[in-house]
């Protein structure tokens, strides 16, 4: 049995205004989310060799930047961040908690321990560039530290 309801007309209103709101800011955020990540990409990769980029670097959403840090394992990384107060996640969003690799990453045809060790940062409106470089600053020692910690060398997991 179905009753008839009042519609929400202030909720519709207000969805809708954000939606406007939102279409019009779209272009400017992924432009500069774009170069945000961009920036973020070109520094990780020359400050940690064997870093491998796990999505295209055009034709990409821009907000997300996944890679894998050959000879470190992608949960240790995110443990690691967390206890610096860095937010990111291992894997795929379709994986994210998982300890296989992500089913994603492989199918895309990404090596199993490559994918293993990949990390997914997510930037958003409020991301800044000096929250960037404190990613930037922290990674390396996390990564060289967990390197020295594995039986495998990076060179083999490139």
């Amino acid at each position: 049995k179905r009753h008839p309801e009042t519609e929400n007309v202030a909720g519709i209103v207000g969805l809708a205004k954000a939606l406007e709101i939102a279409g019009k800011k779209m272009a400017a955020d992924a432009e500069r989310l774009g170069t945000l990540a961009d920036y973020f990409i070109t520094a990780i990769t020359a400050a940690i060799p064997h870093t491998h980029v796990n999505s295209p670097r055009h034709n990409r959403i821009p907000q997300t930047v996944n890679l894998s840090f050959a000879g470190a394992e992608g949960e240790s990384i995110i443990l690691s961040l967390d206890i610096e107060g860095i937010a990111a996640s291992s894997g795929s969003a379709c994986t994210s908690g998982a300890t296989e690799p992500s089913h994603v990453l492989v199918a895309m045809g990404i090596d199993r321990i490559v994918a293993q060790g990949a990390v997914r940062f997510s930037l958003g409106r409020s991301t800044t560039r000096e929250q960037i470089d404190r990613v930037l600053q922290a990674l390396p020692p996390i990564i060289e530290r967990l390197r020295a910690m594995s039986p495998v060398s990076p060179h083999t997991r490139s």
